[in-house]
């Protein structure tokens, strides 16, 4: 039990100063895979992939950490986000974002951002194949 709170103590030191937050996500340019443009609506696109999203990204990571799905939808600007969030001591750091937006009137663009260093290493994320197959109606992890 003392190996696992050492553990813990080490990795969220390691990491306070690193916490990556939803703007310098964006921001970095290796953290952007691509967009796709979904054949629903912006809305109908964010309910699929939040659910998908809690279905297949939230668990404990290997040091017992949660990994917990954020989302919201703003209903007048029809654009949302669905955020993959390491929790580690009280740090919450951004792995996944998944940008939703209004295109063409019934369709919907959808971004994905990851983090592609240290703090991704054993995190589950999506890829873009991942989320046009959820936004397709696939329900496979």
């Amino acid at each position: 039990m003392k190996y696992i709170s050492l553990a813990t103590l080490l990795f969220s030191l390691a990491i306070s100063g690193c916490a990556i937050t939803v703007s310098e996500l964006k921001d970095t340019h290796t953290s952007y895979d691509g967009n796709l443009i979904s054949n629903t609506g912006a809305y109908e696109t964010y309910r699929t992939l939040k659910y998908m999203a809690r279905q297949c990204l939230e668990y404990a990571e290997f040091l017992g950490n949660p990994v917990v799905v954020l989302s919201e939808f703003d209903t007048e600007r029809k654009e949302g986000e669905i955020n993959q969030k390491l929790l580690a001591d009280g740090l919450l750091i951004n792995n996944t974002l998944i940008e939703i937006e209004s295109h063409d009137g019934d369709k919907a663009k959808v971004s994905l951002y990851t983090t592609k260093n240290v703090l991704s290493m054993g995190i589950r994320s999506p890829t873009l194949i991942d989320i046009n197959r959820w936004a397709g109606g696939d329900r496979t992890c």
